[in-house]
């Protein structure tokens, strides 16, 4: 059986993902964190150049993008998302497409995260913990929590990860300026 849903090491904590095209997958997330459907998931892509082609941030958002020296999730436009959320056919189609405003996105930056994407293209993701509980930063901890559905999960990166790295900033641009409004911003 080909595993399709992954647990993703970050540079902030573990995170589950899947295809952005494997709709079945997708639900399987929500379904294995006991998520709200009412919540969006973020997007992992390649790199800055993805974002570039595929978003409406201008070349100085994305040198910002480059330089910010944190972890980061920026949310923005994008019409390549929005018009695969609004794919439907006779049995598939996503349930919460309506909770996609924005599209809350991070770039790859290890080898093994851009190994997968290159294999499955960008990728949905979210924290791998279940819905209202800590974020996981250790392997084992997330493999003992989501037993029931190791045969699904192929793990990408098996390392501990520090608990004292802070979680991403997450933000969005003012228009075309480099102004940006803060949802989460650790210090």
């Amino acid at each position: 059986m080909e595993k399709t849903v992954y647990i993703v090491a970050t540079d902030t904590c573990y995170w589950i993902a899947c295809a952005i095209d494997d709709i079945k997958s997708y639900e399987k997330i929500y379904k294995i964190k006991k998520r709200s459907f009412d919540k969006p998931l973020a997007i992992m892509v390649p790199n800055f150049q993805w974002l570039e082609e595929n978003t409406y941030l201008n070349d100085e958002q994305i040198d910002f993008l480059k330089d910010y020296p944190h972890p980061f999730t920026v949310l923005c436009e994008c019409p390549a998302i929005k018009a695969l959320l609004n794919f439907e056919d006779d049995t598939h189609f996503y349930k919460n497409k309506d909770v996609y405003d924005k599209i809350a996105f991070r770039v790859a930056h290890t080898p093994e995260q851009k190994k997968l994407l290159k294999r499955v293209g960008p990728i949905f993701l979210t924290s791998a913990n279940k819905s209202w509980h800590k974020e996981k930063y250790n392997y084992k901890d997330i493999y003992n929590d989501f037993d029931e559905y190791n045969h699904i999960l192929e793990y990408i990166g098996k390392e501990d990860l520090s608990p004292e790295i802070q979680s991403s900033d997450i933000f969005e641009f003012h228009d075309d300026t480099l102004e940006v409004t803060y949802l989460r911003k650790n210090s």
